[in-house]
């Protein structure tokens, strides 16, 4: 199969890699269709993040369970699914108490030996471990390019807008208009917050920020605290 895969900083290349096969029993393998390129993905390739040359990276996707383990229920041969952008055991210390990203025996797809050595998935296919936590089918409906976004990049927008026990009513900025900063804007709104102040410099994404309902605001061109101030009587953001 082909895979994209890390040489050097600035180089990654094209190389055919073996395909892979099931090792335990909630082992999923799947077909991507769909990979994002994640600003993860771009501080490895620029060397700020350093994993083994010839490692596939890629973190982020949507494909087809094409082989299952005889434990992997959560979907079978055949589904649509999105993948979680690590895997995690469900059952440790952290796993038992919601925190699935601080697992002892997580691995990050894509980040090389020093987040378990767990090969990516910008792909024709990936191994993916404890496949019952890591994946979940497509609604019918849902496009792979929509999907997408759920596995990682809404995921954190959405959990950013959680763990700020954000509640109908409250006011909210977001500073940062990139994928998770849109993702968090729309989560914040479908959450009850007004206003819902969008913060940076680039037009396009003020605008799609303004298309979602929230408040664009220009980092250098206008002054975001004294418009906060000016929509909050003076208050500032809960």
């Amino acid at each position: 199969m082909r895979a994209v895969t890390y040489q050097a900083p600035g180089e990654v290349r094209i190389e055919e890699r073996p395909e892979p096969e099931l090792l335990v029993r909630d082992d999923a393998i799947v077909r991507i269709e769909a990979s994002g390129i994640c600003g993860s993905d771009l501080h490895i390739y620029h060397g700020r993040v350093k994993i083994e040359p010839g490692f596939t990276i890629g973190h982020e996707f949507v494909g087809t369970v094409i082989a299952a383990g005889e434990d992997f229920t959560r979907a079978k041969p055949g589904d649509r699914i999105l993948g979680c952008y690590q895997t995690a055991c469900g059952t440790c210390f952290f796993c038992l108490r919601g925190a699935y990203h601080k697992c002892d025996f997580g691995r990050t797809f894509g980040h090389g030996a020093l987040l378990g050595g767990l090969q990516g998935t910008q792909a024709e296919q990936a191994l993916v471990p404890h496949a019952n936590l890591a994946l979940r089918k497509i609604p019918d409906g849902v496009k792979d390019d929509v999907a997408l976004f759920a596995g990682d990049v809404m995921g954190t927008g959405y959990h950013a807008v959680l763990e700020g026990g954000v509640k109908p009513g409250d006011s909210v900025a977001v500073l940062g208009l990139g994928p998770v900063g849109l993702c968090a804007v729309q989560v914040a709104i479908a959450s009850g917050a007004a206003p819902v102040f969008a913060i940076d410099t680039v037009s396009q994404r003020l605008d799609m920020a303004r298309a979602f309902g929230a408040t664009p605001i220009h980092l250098t061109e206008e002054s975001p605290r004294e418009l906060v101030k000016q929509f909050t009587e003076k208050r500032g953001v809960d």
